[in-house]
């Protein structure tokens, strides 16, 4: 019975490798479409609204800040995650800054458990460059499959932040950790 509600709901889902071609999909054919590279601003806004909707913002932010994230008010939580997203968001797009005529490309997804996967995938760059590793970690959640990592060339974006968030949070604080990324928003 567990078996068949888990595959029901799995199959309700829209097909993780659907939803990571799509929005990588989606982000190339827009970048292609401009007449020159994608600037900062504008690369960063396609992310914002292509891609970032499918994120697990909270769940993602919760690792990153650690245990202190329990103790942080409801206000600050929303300060974190605002400021999280937003470095997230510079962190991707700039992953994607050259993305003017790339070619995406699924690799072999890999199956973590029955509600998370690993999907794999590469952005071939013109001109031959080595092209730039995207992998994503999703859950599903509900009926929908959400990111809650992404590796950019073999770095895993959540342990990271979690690393350097860490030396803030014992230094500052959580108060501390929001200003530093507000900092960083700032610097977009």
């Amino acid at each position: 019975m567990a078996l068949a509600l888990i595959s029901g709901r799995a199959k309700a889902a829209t097909p993780q490798e659907t939803l990571i071609e799509g929005m990588t999909e989606q982000v190339l054919t827009k970048a292609a479409q401009s007449q020159a590279p994608l600037d900062a601003a504008a690369m960063q806004n396609l992310v914002e609204t292509v891609v970032m909707p499918n994120f697990d913002f909270r769940g993602m932010t919760a690792r990153a800040v650690g245990p202190r994230w329990r103790t942080a008010d409801d206000a600050q939580k929303a300060q974190l995650m605002a400021g999280f997203e937003a470095l997230l968001i510079k962190t991707y797009a700039g992953a994607l800054s050259q993305a003017a005529g790339a070619k995406f490309r699924l690799k072999p997804t890999i199956t973590i458990d029955s509600t998370t996967m690993e999907i794999r995938s590469e952005v071939a760059l013109r001109g031959g460059a080595d092209p730039v590793v995207l992998n994503y970690r999703l859950s599903l959640q509900g009926d929908d499959w959400r990111v809650t990592d992404v590796s950019v060339m073999g770095v895993w974006l959540v342990p990271t932040y979690q690393s350097q968030f860490a030396q803030v949070l014992q230094n500052s604080g959580v108060d501390g950790l929001i200003q530093v990324l507000a900092e960083k928003a700032r610097m977009r």
